[in-house]
């Protein structure tokens, strides 16, 4: 006589959320025993205020006439910047002494050729970025870059 065996085959399905690959036991994933836990997944958000970034402002000022430059970064406010570009410029022995470029939470270059002649400036988000167009602005082959700096925006919070 010969017994048929009944072979019932389940397949069982994890909750929506919980993956079920390589977990038979449907172990949820911020369980230590899962084979899916990466650290305490469930735990809360961190509250309070969200996270404040503040300007930094930063200028460059020529006297073209004498050849004197003022430049400053990372300062609270254009007017800040401003007026310390001119007064540094001023310091130096410029005396017409005015704002090229103030620029905040990005970079800046000047560019201008060796022997003389008009300043290029440019802002853009990279260094690279800022020398390549303060190049383009100087408007002549022989113009190099002569400065360049970032102001970037500091967390506060």
């Amino acid at each position: 006589m010969s017994f048929g065996l009944a072979t019932n085959l389940v397949i069982a399905q994890c909750a929506p959320g919980i993956p079920s690959a390589g977990n038979p036991g449907c172990i949820p994933p911020n369980q230590p025993n899962s084979p899916y836990y990466q650290g305490a997944l469930d735990t809360a958000p961190v509250q309070g205020n969200p996270v404040r970034w503040a300007d930094s402002w930063g200028a460059i000022a020529f006297d073209t006439g004498r050849g004197h430059y003022g430049a400053v970064k990372d300062l609270d406010s254009r007017r800040e910047a401003q007026d310390a570009a001119i007064g540094m410029c001023e310091s130096q022995g410029g005396k017409e002494c005015k704002i090229a470029i103030a620029y905040h939470n990005q970079c800046a270059a000047a560019a201008q050729n060796p022997a003389g002649g008009p300043i290029g400036t440019a802002g853009a988000p990279t260094r690279d970025g800022a020398r390549t167009l303060a190049l383009r602005s100087c408007g002549e082959s022989e113009c190099q870059v002569i400065y360049t700096e970032c102001s970037t925006a500091r967390r506060i919070d």
